[in-house]
Order: structure tokens, then C-alpha cells, then sequence
């Protein structure tokens, strides 16, 4: 889906001023609700991006003029660089793009609406593997690919580096990686 130029200036951005104030208590109540296991917590909070994406998208073509991306670089821009910033304000840059074009990494220029006032306690952001550390931006992720599969890509989401839990200084980088185009299922028969 990508907008006309002159449809990305006629598009409202979203304040995001009331997800700033909720979520981390969001975030706090999933790991409760988890009983503070960070595993099912961040896979909980993937599933509430992944439905949040596949009703943002609705949205999103409902308020743009965008036509049907051709191509995964085509779909991917889109997320990055207008959905992110139509919904939530975000600015991001797509790089490291490998040489077949089915894998980036968005690199945000600030995650503002979820890290403000942010710190991650120690217990939360240590131990021996990935799947120790909480991945508070996690809603994001799934946010990209439940926008994405409900338009027919079907991709792997992951943060890279994370500031909250890694070091502050390289900032929050998400990887993308394509895995496929999915047809249109129809419950009917023709």
C-alpha cells in the first residue's frame, strides 16, 4: 500500500498523549496476569499487537488512497515510514536491507509514547538468554505483523537492540524478515 504524496499530507496523525500515560500500566498488568513469567508476557503482549495491527489496517485504508504494494520493500515502507507515523508519531528509517530485499531493520528515531518515564527493573532485563529479558516495545512487533498478514505478507518481527534492556546508546531497532505472500482464503466456494 503505497500513498500518493499528496495523500500523506491530508492524513491525520493520531495523539498518541493517552498510550504514553497507559501503557505502561499495560505492560505491568500483562506481567502480572503472567504471574512476572517474561516469556508469556511477551508473547502476550505480541498477541495484543498482532489484533491491534489487523484493526489498524482497516483503519488505515479506510483514511489513505493507498493502492496495493507490489513488492515487500513497497510494504514495509508503508508500515514504517506512514502507519507508525500516522498512529503512534513515530519517526523510523528502514536499513540494512539484504540483497534480495526480505529483510530490514526499522531503526526509531524515538519510541516517546512507550519508553517516556520508562525504566525496565534489573530482574526484568537480565538473565542467560533472550527469553529471560522482557520486550517491553514487543506490542509493536506484533502491531507490524498483524498489519502486514491482513494484508497477505507474512513476516518474522523482532527488536534487535532495545534501550531499555540493552545499551541506551544504540537505541531500538526492529528486524522484519519476509516469509511469505498469502492468498485471500475465502469461506465460500465459488
Amino acid at each position: 500500500m503505497v500513498l500518493p504524496f499528496h495523500a500523506q499530507k491530508r492524513v491525520r496523525h493520531q495523539n498518541a498523549e493517552l498510550f504514553t500515560l497507559t501503557y505502561g500500566a499495560l505492560v505491568r498488568q500483562v506481567l502480572h496476569d503472567c504471574e512476572d513469567r517474561v516469556f508469556e508476557a511477551n508473547k502476550k503482549l505480541d498477541e495484543m499487537g498482532h489484533a491491534m495491527g489487523c484493526r489498524l489496517i482497516e483503519d488505515f485504508l479506510a483514511k489513505t488512497n493507498a493502492r496495493k504494494c507490489l513488492s515487500f520493500k513497497e510494504s514495509a515502507e508503508t508500515v514504517a515510514l506512514v502507519g507508525f507515523k500516522m498512529f503512534l508519531n513515530l519517526e523510523c528509517s528502514l536499513e540494512n536491507w539484504n540483497d534480495d530485499e526480505t529483510r530490514c531493520d526499522v531503526r526509531f528515531e524515538h519510541l516517546d509514547p512507550f519508553v517516556a518515564f520508562v525504566e525496565v527493573p534489573d530482574r526484568y532485563k537480565s538473565g542467560d538468554d533472550e527469553q529471560s529479558k522482557l520486550k517491553y516495545c514487543q506490542v509493536l512487533c506484533g502491531a507490524a505483523r498483524g498489519a502486514l498478514e491482513s494484508v497477505g505478507v507474512r513476516v518474522e518481527c523482532h527488536f534487535v537492540k532495545d534501550a531499555l534492556v540493552g545499551d541506551p546508546s544504540e537505541g531500538f531497532v526492529m528486524r522484519l524478515t519476509f516469509m511469505e505472500n498469502v492468498e485471500d482464503e475465502y469461506p465460500f466456494e465459488d
